[in-house]
């Protein structure tokens, strides 16, 4: 820690020397000296941008990480349009078109006064992402999707009216349409038997599977919601009023592509157990080819009321009522097609398996939909008995009820390899699931400020919902034959929220902050009827601390220290003797940040970051050879930036940035585990410089450079290169 901390510091003062050089920076008094013109703010505005990297290595990683194409952008950064058009009515304009990113915006505001304003506008940006996949370090087996860069467009339209006349309602309507559709990656992988794992004829002979699943996969987005709120606020006396009604309307086909084995196909025949033989991961496995498709239709009318009453400055009453009902349509086609080699060819079918074999899960749904009621109503007091102290306290009560049928059909092809006849095999499989809730929720929370220099807080909210559920599930077993199984349970979920803190003023230089919080979750599951006697439990509970110190050791240097401890535990149970651990975590975070600013031109800032956390799996309770495939997960990462600025001129403006990322938790030694931890070694340098030619034109200039190795994925990720970045305003 210590050394990290000098190297931060060591980099921290050779920039800043740097800077000094480069701005020819010499004492206090001649930078007071200088004659500074500062930079104007324009009301009125349009500039016009173009960033441009030359990139080597793997684009898609590189479009990913600085959510940039490796092509580059340019067009229109901002447009931005004030006026005045006579003494109550006011127009503001903002735009914005950069081709590359696709970030488009295109805003109209008119605000007239004492009657309102009416809004309206459209922006677009994008997304990027890549499909790369997982990496096995044993054989350095890397499987990327063909077109590896991916992206995902969002857009939104809005239409935004407010009528406010004085000493009337205060009425909105605001009306959204959002737009989400492309493709994104996904970390549910395909399988693979091409890592270098050997597979033995003779099953019993094998001590841990050759599959693992690494191979990239995505999702086809495609949705829509649109919003139509009303709201109206009113003054009664000495009570505020608030009525809200709100139409969300949701519509989304959303479909992720699987690709299970790809380049394998196992032989007919097939190879016999004796003599034992290497199997070519090539002939292990068949392929499963396919998708699986999600959609719904949703409509939700939310009614909402509020209020609240300020009897005195001491003491107001507020509470609530808001009523939500929901109902919606969904639909699935889930589809995976079984290849199977016979002594007449490869024959395929969606859902195809074996005699004695189950099929992979493939369907269509026939009819479904789900319905909700939720009612809630909240009643609280804050109080002050005090001038020092301050008490706020309410009660929440909510009903939930959601009910949900879902009819489907299993499609399934049973394929007699000797003869490569397919039988159709279909099974309806109907679903339907009832849930209610009724739930109570004590919210607390203090501030007292009777101490002089210190103020201590704290916040308690507690949730107790008891219920029950019940519902049908049907699916497929062997020889594609259906398998109902049914549940009914009690429920009881509780969750806890509570912090306290205090805030400390120990003098002019010195500060501290502290506090100490809890989170809790559970829900417990108790059979009853045919369910008798089952239990399940789920939950967690994290701890922790959060300490900050701030230090002013001169009046030109702040010191910030930061120190966040989380642990967290995962608790669950599956009869009553039958508990598992598995899942927790420790996480410490150090953080410190030194600003200094020697004179009124020069500035350097250093940012240090270090984290050590580890999340828990079986390991190594497991023992045997699950060791060998088991490992805990260890996310340690160091951070840090150094950013140093000045003024070269009355007109230039000079910025020196370092950034750094490391991790080093990949572990590749490990026999046939998929190593859980990251290793990744990232910097970046950039040098840029604002000028400002008159005083209608500015220009901004940034060069950098860019370097990131990823051992996680063998390397393959790697990129590097520069960067270049320039701008040019005009004010209109």
């Amino acid at each position: 820690m210590h050394a990290l901390t000098f190297s931060v510091l060591r980099r921290a003062r050779a920039l800043g020397s740097l800077t000094l050089a480069l701005c020819g920076v010499h004492s206090l008094a001649d930078t007071e000296a200088k004659q500074i013109d500062a930079f104007p703010v324009f009301d009125s505005y349009i500039k016009v941008t173009g960033k441009s990297p030359s990139v080597t290595g793997n684009p898609s990683s590189f479009a990913r990480r600085f959510q940039t194409p490796a092509n580059g952008a340019y067009g229109l950064e901002a447009l931005h349009y004030a006026k005045d058009l006579n003494k109550e009515t006011a127009i503001e304009i903002d735009g914005r078109a950069l081709s590359g990113t696709e970030d488009y915006l295109g805003q109209i505001k008119l605000t007239r006064n004492e009657t309102g304003s009416f809004e309206i506008g459209y922006k677009r940006f994008r997304t990027f992402y890549d499909g790369i996949g997982g990496f096995f370090p044993r054989n350095n087996t890397w499987m990327p999707l063909g077109q590896a860069e991916l992206h995902t467009d969002r857009a939104k339209f809005w239409a935004d009216l407010s009528i406010a006349r004085p000493g009337a309602p205060v009425f909105r309507l605001l009306y959204t349409n959002e737009l989400r559709n492309g493709r994104k990656d996904t970390t549910i992988w395909g399988d693979t038997d091409f890592t270098g794992i050997p597979i033995l004829s003779q099953s019993s002979l094998n001590p841990y599977s050759a599959a693992r699943k690494i191979v990239a996969s995505y999702i086809d987005l495609n949705e829509r919601q649109k919003v139509l709120e009303a709201s109206l606020r009113h003054t009664v006396g000495k009570t505020d009023l608030e009525l809200v009604v709100t139409n969300n309307r949701t519509d989304f086909l959303d479909t992720r592509y699987l690709n299970r084995y790809p380049g394998e196909l196992r032989p007919y025949p097939a190879i016999p157990a004796s003599p034992v033989t290497v199997i070519p991961p090539a002939l292990a496995n068949n392929p499963i080819l396919g998708f699986d498709a999600a959609g719904s239709k949703a409509r939700v009318m939310n009614y909402t009321g509020k209020f609240e009453t300020k009897f005195s400055d001491r003491l107001s009453l507020f509470g609530g009522l808001n009523y939500q009902r929901s109902t919606a349509d969904i639909s699935g086609d889930r589809e995976l097609t079984l290849f199977l080699r016979t002594p007449f060819g490869v024959v395929s079918g969606v859902g195809g398996f074996t005699a004695n074999g189950r099929p992979p899960y493939s369907y269509r749904t026939d009819f479904g939909n789900t319905k909700e009621n939720i009612f809630t109503a909240n009643l609280g007091f804050a109080y002050k008995p005090a001038q020092d102290l301050a008490v706020n306290l309410a009660l929440k009560r909510e009903r939930l009820e959601v009910s949900g049928v879902n009819q489907v059909t299993y499609i399934n092809n049973l394929i007699v390899q000797a003869t490569g006849v397919i039988t159709p095999v279909l099974v309806d499989a109907p679903n339907n699931s009832l849930r209610n809730e009724q739930a109570w929720v004590p919210e607390l929370e203090v501030r007292y400020t009777g101490i002089k220099n210190l103020a201590l807080y704290g916040t308690f909210d507690y949730r107790y919902s008891p219920g029950d559920q019940s519902g049908l599930s049907t699916g497929v077993t062997l020889n594609a034959a259906p398998s109902e199984a049914s549940m009914s349970d009690r429920i009881k979920v509780t969750q806890g929220h509570y912090k306290a803190g205090a805030n400390w003023t120990i003098s002019p230089k010195a500060s501290v902050r502290a506090e100490v919080f809890y989170k809790s979750h559970l829900n417990r599951y108790t059979g009853f009827g045919d369910d008798e006697g089952v239990i399940f439990n789920l939950g967690y509970e994290f701890y922790g601390t959060k300490l900050t110190a701030i230090v002013k050791p001169a009046p030109t240097l702040t010191c910030t220290t930061r120190y966040v401890r989380q642990d967290g535990k995962m608790n669950t149970q599956t009869d009553v003797n039958d508990k598992y651990t598995s899942l927790d975590s420790t996480n410490h975070l150090f953080g410190e940040t030194i600003d200094w600013t020697p004179n009124n031109q020069v500035y350097v800032q250093a940012n240090l970051n270090v984290v050590f956390a580890t999340t828990s799996t079986a390991y190594p309770r497991a023992g045997g050879t699950a060791n060998d495939v088991l490992r805990n997960a260890d996310n340690n990462y160091v951070n840090g930036s150094v950013v140093a600025g000045c003024v070269v001129d009355k007109a230039t403006d000079a910025q020196l940035q370092y950034t750094w990322y490391r991790a080093d938790n990949f572990n590749p030694a490990i026999v046939a585990s998929q190593p859980y931890g990251a290793a990744v070694k990232e910097y970046t340098v950039t040098l840029a410089l604002k000028h400002k030619f008159s005083d209608r034109i500015l220009a901004n200039a940034k060069i950098g450079y860019f370097d990131s190795k990823n051992d996680t994925t063998g390397g393959f990720t790697n990129f590097k290169g520069p960067l270049a970045y320039v701008s040019l305003a005009y004010a209109l």
